[in-house]
């Protein structure tokens, strides 16, 4: 979950305030502003609009739209990178046209406007589902990205500086736990609605899913519009990104087109039209942004908690005794660390290692993307272990044969695949699949072992022999049974549930033998406790005796299975139970000894449950240790990183630096859809662990960067008015190299540190 824009954003602001309320004590007291509350609440409805709907987005797209994993993997990365795309466009707006408070209203019933219409898109049978849906989370992210830069902001407008300083710092304390408990409730809520309440005839219901955020999302607007009268509204003053941008643009025209005129640096040649100082922040600000340039990889890998993660989940074991987990419900355990981390970090470790020197601001980012890579080692590891209980599909041109006997004595089984002869034995009711078979016609000769007798039973032709055909990357069931003292063996028509369900659970269809004396015989109905479920049967050739049901996905459980009788009632009493695992597919074979007048004297009835797929063994608590891996990396990596931004750049560049930290996590995002549109990758865990190795080698190239990154710290200078006192009259900056990186001797002169202001949104008193 990528919380950390807004968390990094308001933490960093936090630190600011901190150290402008430093000597302040004896300021005016002014009345706190009532209007922040608006905006508070309105900051919560929104981010559980906005994290609620993006919680289930990945199953929607794979499950409703039917995008496969890599399709679905690439449009909810797309539309991430457009939520980090649009904020510049909305600071440009709030800035230079409407405000920020016409930019927040105007974008928030947008905002709405695509929530609503992904809620209803998601409805069966209403509109065009995939191209409205798409249209829809389109207009989300021009809404939400376009708020992004504005609301925090917003807020801070309601207060008076620096006299109201302390205050604007708890703002942004009540600020970032609004964000918090708005993601974390919806986190925790939107996958239960999606899964546990069944609507307009499906077994999940997205639309409750996606309407919930929608409400929250209208309420929001509303609650921001009721605050208009109290709130302190700046007109547009005009936005330094355009500055910077015409700035740049006139320095590289004029260095093409005077190539003879010499300058120091190649943005002097804008000397001629911009402010010298605008010229030398845009410099500091470059220098700064040299550092950003690994710092994509990182978001590639942290935005991918929503995606591959979240599939990844779907494919464990959520069962936690009585309760169950939902695969998209695990990424609650992002905020949740969060906010436990947070204050750990600045209260005790980040202390302790300042009284031994370490962990400077860029080795906090360093250590936190060195992190992020390990943490996807781990997620490479649990798949490892996961891939043996993946569903093997036959390979394009094969097929999959799963021979079931249903006899109580055991069978030779011989086949000629590709030219090759295979012989097999089954032993009595059991099964055995034979996998990547030539889905042409296969000639099969069946013998009981035993010919001609099979315990109270004597066949007159103990030998079948004869074709049978499959289908390209299918599975289907070849029955073996008794019929009229010959051996039958017949192939299903439906194919066997090979995929595992979307959802985790278990999918279950049976096959039963049909009494050529009733006429209805009913659908199998499976109970447990007051759970009850029915499958129907399927239509088949009058000339088979067996009968396969629809296949469902029902609850992990242990159940009593119910069948017809010869007049076709349900009997009270179970013919047998069943239990199913959670992520596993079953084929179960259901035969009441009645329907074989060869096996009524055998008083016994067959339930034989074929594990077709294996279950989800691996439970999914397994995949908390890289979320909290990935975790610690965003506490070290995302919030240290937006802090650095503030410190390091002008003040009047940090709206710049805020844009391009948010493009970093654009492009992060883009690095992610180049990898899975490539499609080169055949096995999750590789990918898993391509990325570990890409972060590692990006790190390696930022340790670099940073080891010839000049800081810059602050020194006051001071004057002396009419009056003869003391009073602050500009700031200095002094650049020191951070040592931690470099090969510089920390005993040298060039190494002691100069006199300034401690940074203390880095809480650290060494060499930056």
């Amino acid at each position: 979950m990528d919380l950390s824009s807004s968390n990094s954003e308001t933490l960093a602001l936090i630190g600011s305030c901190k150290n402008n309320t430093e000597g302040k004590n004896d300021a005016k007291k002014h009345k706190y502003p009532v209007a922040v509350f608006f905006i508070v609440v309105n900051e919560f409805c929104e981010r559980f609009s906005y994290y609620g709907m993006k919680t289930v987005l990945t199953l929607y797209l794979r499950d409703v739209l039917l995008f496969n994993e890599n399709e679905s993997t690439v449009w909810y990365h797309l539309f991430t990178m457009l939520c980090f795309v649009t904020p510049i466009f909305g600071a440009i707006l709030a800035d230079t046209y409407l405000g920020k408070f016409k930019t927040i209203l105007y974008l928030s019933c947008l905002y709405a406007c695509g929530n609503v219409l992904l809620s209803v898109a998601s409805i069966p049978n209403t509109l065009p589902q995939k191209e409205f849906s798409l249209l829809g989370l389109f207009i989300i992210a021009l809404g939400t990205g376009g708020i992004k830069p504005c609301v925090s902001a917003f807020g801070g407008d309601q207060f008076i500086r620096p006299q109201q300083d302390k205050q604007l710092e708890q703002f942004f304390s009540v600020f970032y736990v609004a964000i918090n408990a708005g993601s974390l409730i919806s986190t925790f809520v939107t996958p239960i609605l999606r899964e546990d309440v069944q609507c307009f005839g499906s077994n999940s219901c997205f639309p409750l899913a996606f309407g919930v955020p929608a409400l929250l999302m209208i309420i929001a607007v509303a609650i921001f519009f009721s605050g208009k009268w109290n709130y302190k509204m700046r007109p547009a003053e005009g936005n330094v990104m355009v500055d910077v941008a015409k700035c740049v643009a006139h320095a590289v025209v004029r260095k093409i087109e005077n190539r003879e005129e010499k300058h120091e640096h190649w943005l002097d040649f804008a000397g001629d039209k911009f402010d010298r100082q605008l010229i030398q922040d845009i410099k500091q600000v470059l220098r700064v942004l040299l550092l950003y340039v690994p710092i994509p990889v990182f978001w590639a890998l942290f935005d991918q908690q929503g995606s591959r993660w979240t599939f990844q989940a779907t494919r464990m074991d959520g069962t936690l005794g009585v309760t169950t987990i939902k695969p998209d419900q695990l990424q609650i355990v992002n905020p949740l660390l969060i906010l436990a981390l947070v204050p750990v970090f600045e209260s005790v470790i980040y202390p302790c290692f300042k009284k031994c020197g370490l962990l400077t601001p860029l080795q906090r980012i360093g250590t936190g993307g060195l992190l992020a890579g390990f943490a996807f080692v781990v997620s490479g590891i649990v798949e490892l272990y996961l891939e043996p209980t993946y569903p093997s599909i036959p390979d394009a041109g094969m097929t999959q044969f799963n021979f079931i006997n249903t006899l109580p004595c055991s069978l030779n089984i011989s086949y000629i695949n590709d030219n090759q002869l295979k012989w097999i034995e089954i032993n009595a009711t059991s099964y055995s699949f034979e996998r990547n078979l030539n889905y042409q016609s296969i000639d099969i000769t069946v013998q009981l072992i035993s010919s001609p007798a099979c315990q109270q039973m004597n066949f007159t032709n103990p030998t079948w022999t004869g074709a049978i055909k499959g289908a390209s990357t299918k599975a289907f069931s070849v029955i073996v049974t008794g019929h009229r003292g010959k051996l039958d063996v017949m192939r299903m028509e439906n194919e066997e549930p090979l995929d595992k369900s979307s959802t985790g659970q278990p999918r279950v269809g049976f096959i039963f033998r049909q009494d050529d004396q009733v006429s209805n015989q009913g659908n199998i109905t499976l109970k447990a406790g007051e759970q009850i479920v029915s499958f129907t049967s399927k239509l088949v050739a009058s000339s088979s005796p067996f009968i396969q049901t629809d296949v469902r996905e029902i609850d992990a459980g242990t159940y009593d299975v119910f069948m017809a009788l010869r007049n076709g009632e349900v009997t009270e009493n179970p013919i047998g139970k069943v239990t199913v695992l959670q992520g596993g597919s079953y084929t179960i074979l259901a035969q009441q000894s009645h329907f074989n007048p060869q096996l009524m004297d055998l008083n016994n009835n067959l339930l034989l449950p074929i594990q077709v797929t294996p279950p989800s063994s691996v439970h999914m608590l397994w995949l908390v240790p890289q979320y909290f891996v990935m975790t610690v990396a965003e506490v070290m990596f995302s919030v240290t990183g937006l802090q650095f931004s503030f410190t390091q750049a002008p003040a009047s560049m940090q709206s710049v630096m805020q844009a391009t930290w948010l493009l970093t996590i654009a492009f992060g995002n883009l690095i992610v859809i180049i990898v899975a549109e490539a499609k080169g990758i055949p096995r999750q865990s590789m990918e898993f662990f391509l990325f570990a190795g890409l972060m590692a080698l990006d790190m390696l190239l930022f340790f670099y960067l940073a080891a010839n990154y000049m800081y810059v710290k602050v020194e006051e200078k001071t004057k002396v008015n009419e009056q003869g006192e003391a009073e602050n009259d500009e700031e200095k900056e002094i650049k020191v190299p951070d040592r931690s990186l470099s090969p510089t001797k920390l005993d040298t002169e060039n190494s002691k540190r100069p006199t300034g202001t401690e940074n203390k949104g880095f809480s650290d008193d060494t060499p930056m």
